[in-house]
């Protein structure tokens, strides 16, 4: 039986998510262990998963070091606290997505995207976090039928809108 590479793809993600269901326990102790070892390569990768982008090295490292050593938000001072943790601040706009602001509370970067008119997570209309999947989520709704497409990446997420919002 010779399978397209559509079919390939479907029987390989069946295959991973069945993995990941059953290795629950196994991966979330991995990446506790790998949290702990490698701390700065695990908080750039999910600020590359949220969407941040950078043009070289130097420029991560001075990020990396500015939200290290951030004591208070730099918006309006506020205190980091378990429930309104430090969070990176980036760029959602045409041109210049993923572009590093300021390193911010959780509470004043919520805040950012509804002062900018945005309902959701990430500044970009349609565009959400989901935090139960992990996964950047798109979602529109026109004339009563929802469509929906989850992006493991920020900026995946906002190419298929672009393309997406195009054909229509």
């Amino acid at each position: 039986m010779v399978l397209t590479e559509a079919e390939k793809k479907e029987r390989a993600r069946i295959a991973n998510k069945k993995y990941r269901d059953n290795n629950r326990e196994k991966i979330a102790e991995y990446n506790k262990k790998y949290q702990k070892e490698n701390p700065k390569s695990y908080r750039i990768a999910n600020w590359k998963r949220m969407g941040l982008i950078w043009d070289s090295q130097e420029e991560i490292d001075g990020i990396y070091n500015r939200w290290l050593n951030s004591e208070r938000c730099e918006k309006k001072g506020c205190e980091y606290t378990e429930t309104n943790w430090k969070c990176m601040d980036h760029e959602h706009k045409n041109g210049k997505y993923g572009k590093f602001r300021n390193v911010l509370c959780h509470i004043c970067n919520s805040n950012t995207d509804i002062q900018i008119g945005k309902n959701n997570s990430s500044g970009v209309l349609n565009i959400s976090w989901s935090n139960t999947k992990k996964r950047w989520i798109y979602k529109k709704t026109i004339n009563g039928k929802t469509y929906r497409k989850s992006f493991k990446y920020f900026i995946q997420a906002v190419i298929y809108k672009r393309e997406f919002e195009e054909d229509l």
